[in-house]
């Protein structure tokens, strides 16, 4: 293993690694939201997140009017921005603790190593909480 990629993984671990590119995964999907939303595609009638009972409508309209401005997609991709903003700061606290406590030290590393698995265990756990916290429409819909 060469000098440079020691210090790569001493920085920036594979699991810190993993998170950041599940961060970037979330901030795409908002963004993807919200760039559709713009070019007048209606996002949640196209992908079926529609959260009435009975639709008036039984069919998806892919497009709509640039004079209809009754989207349901901000609050969509807003929940989806808030969502990935509290995932990258529990990610960066997380990522802050293990910096501090490793000191930039190989050996160290090994020792801390169980700080990034819980990391993961808690976005776990939060992801599947039932309780209504952390943008739980969202979460509901992610999983489904």
């Amino acid at each position: 293993m060469s000098e440079n990629e020691l210090y790569r993984n001493i920085f920036f671990p594979l699991p810190y690694r993993v998170h950041f590119l599940i961060g970037l995964g979330i901030l795409g999907w908002a963004a993807n939201l919200h760039g559709l939303d713009l070019f007048g595609v209606d996002v949640v009638g196209a992908m079926g997140l529609r959260t009435e009972a009975n639709p008036t409508n039984s069919a998806i309209p892919a497009y709509r009017p640039p004079t209809v401005n009754n989207s349901k997609a901000p609050s969509l991709y807003r929940a989806t921005y808030r969502l990935f903003l509290s995932y990258s700061a529990f990610c960066m606290a997380s990522w802050t603790l293990f910096r501090v406590m490793t000191r930039g030290d190989p050996s160290l590393v090994d020792k801390y190593g169980h700080i990034p698995v819980i990391t993961a265990i808690a976005i776990i756990c939060l992801l599947l909480c039932p309780f209504n916290i952390l943008v739980k429409s969202e979460r509901d819909k992610f999983i489904k």
